[in-house]
């Protein structure tokens, strides 16, 4: 009894625990829902992404060409010949059976049996048609054997090349979102500058028409608020600049709207749990497998070029003159070929070693880019722990900036601050929350170069 009491106690208070998880794990997704959508939208209508499609359908059409070469091949031929002159060839059908005519008639006593003259026949037919249907199928060839090899692997490379591009897709897409949340947060920031300035104007206006402030204060604060607003139009346009690259990535109209509700607090808590360097899930490694593969049967095939092919065929039709069609037309004719090389001059020799040097290029420089994906990995591992200094050195600034900006606006209006004290607040609050936006920014564009480098986006299935 006791034993099953805790069990439902235990249950009972689980159940809060998986509530507040469920609760965090649907508000991450919430707050990713924008960016995940994009990425999804990337990878379904990218153009240069729709040319690798293509690409890779060709190099599946020319895998199923190479396959079909091992089944038998039947083909449909016919020829129709007529003429007249040309060469020729005498048979002496006369002076083979008069003599034996000519003793007959004497032997009955009369002409029974007339004499005939000599053949002369044309080379050239006349009304000759010949209609067959001809199968052929391949019994020994290497070549059919490597080169579906070949296009095997040919068509899995372009397969890596397409995951490779949809891979640096989805970082460039998320990099190029950052770069608008970066550009709106400045233009929010110099908004709000902008805002304080155009109070600060009207405050020392007030101050000067009643006698308790000079005309260089206001002359001071408009100049100020000219200037901030000449850079909340640079950071306008920055922001419109960088909602056309992300549209022009996602194949839409370039002045679509870009949703900015992306909850920046929670993606960069997630930093936290950034995973180390680790390549083994590069599709540029299994490319470079598959590369050395397609070396290694490109050898076997210029090595195997000595050998024998042979192949087999069959006939069966009708041949005849005049189109004439009876028992003696139809025909069959089946047939075995081999054909084996014996000389060439050293050309197959030549050409299995050039194959050779390949395959040992192709294993040179998959051990070279190996070291150079591993090299990219670390760097952007300390490329992001560098980030996420920087960004906690940022946070430290803006918070220290917001409080010492609050202290001395309140001491303006109490006439304690001066208006340079007021101004150089006002712009170091500014230059901090936009040195804030960068910082976060950059922590997430390196945290998705980190993403890239270890190949951990779970990229969908070709379909």
């Amino acid at each position: 009894m006791f034993s099953e009491r805790m069990r439902k106690i235990r249950k009972r208070s689980a159940r809060p625990t998986m509530l507040a998880v469920l609760m965090l794990a649907t508000a991450a997704a919430s707050a990713q829902a924008p960016l995940d959508g994009y990425v999804r939208l990337g990878l379904d209508s990218n153009l240069v992404l729709c040319e690798k499609h293509i690409a890779l359908n060709r190099a599946l059409a020319d895998l199923k060409q190479a396959k079909a070469l091992f089944l038998p091949a039947v083909n449909l031929n016919a020829s129709y010949l007529s003429g007249e002159g040309g060469r020729y060839f005498d048979f002496p059908v006369g002076e083979l059976v008069n003599p034996v005519y000519r003793t007959l008639n004497q032997l009955i006593g009369h002409n029974a049996f007339p004499e005939v003259e000599n053949v002369q026949a044309y080379l050239n037919p006349n009304n000759y048609y010949d209609v067959h249907l001809r199968t052929t199928l391949p019994l020994l060839n290497t070549d059919i054997i490597h080169n579906r090899q070949l296009q095997q692997h040919a068509a899995e490379l372009k397969e890596h090349e397409l995951d490779i591009y949809r891979r640096e897709l989805v970082k460039d897409i998320k990099t190029a979102y950052f770069n608008v949340l970066m550009a709106g947060q400045a233009v929010r920031s110099y908004a709000s500058a902008v805002q304080l300035l155009e109070r600060n104007v009207q405050a020392t206006r007030s101050l000067q028409r009643h006698g308790a402030g000079v005309s260089a204060q206001v002359l001071r604060a408009q100049a100020e608020l000219q200037q901030v607003n000449a850079q909340l139009a640079e950071a306008r346009d920055r922001h419109a600049n960088a909602r056309r690259w992300i549209n022009f990535l996602l194949n839409r109209d370039l002045d679509a709207p870009v949703d900015e509700g992306f909850d920046m607090a929670a993606a960069l808590a997630d930093t936290a749990q950034a995973a180390a360097a680790d390549i083994s899930r590069r599709e540029e490694l299994q490319a470079l497998r598959t590369a050395v593969d397609l070396r290694e049967a490109q050898v076997k095939m210029a090595r195997d070029r000595k050998l024998p092919t042979l192949g087999a065929f069959l006939d069966l039709g009708y041949q005849g003159q005049d189109w004439t069609v009876d028992p003696y037309s139809d025909f069959y004719l089946v047939g075995v070929q081999l054909d084996l090389p014996l000389f060439g001059g050293g050309r197959e020799r030549q050409k299995a070693k050039q194959a050779t040097l390949d395959l040992e290029q192709a294993r040179a420089e998959q051990r070279n880019a190996t070291q150079q994906l591993l090299l990219g990995a670390r760097q952007a591992d300390g490329v992001l722990a560098t980030a996420q200094a920087v960004l906690r050195s940022a946070q430290a600034r803006q918070t220290s900036a917001a409080s010492y900006f609050n202290l001395v606006e309140k001491g303006f209006a109490e006439g304690v601050n001066t208006q340079l004290e007021y101004l150089d607040a006002r712009n170091q609050l500014t230059a901090a929350e936009v040195q804030l936006a960068v910082a976060q920014s950059t922590v997430l564009q390196r945290l998705a170069d980190l993403e890239r480098q270890n190949a951990t986006y779970p990229l969908p299935a070709l379909p």
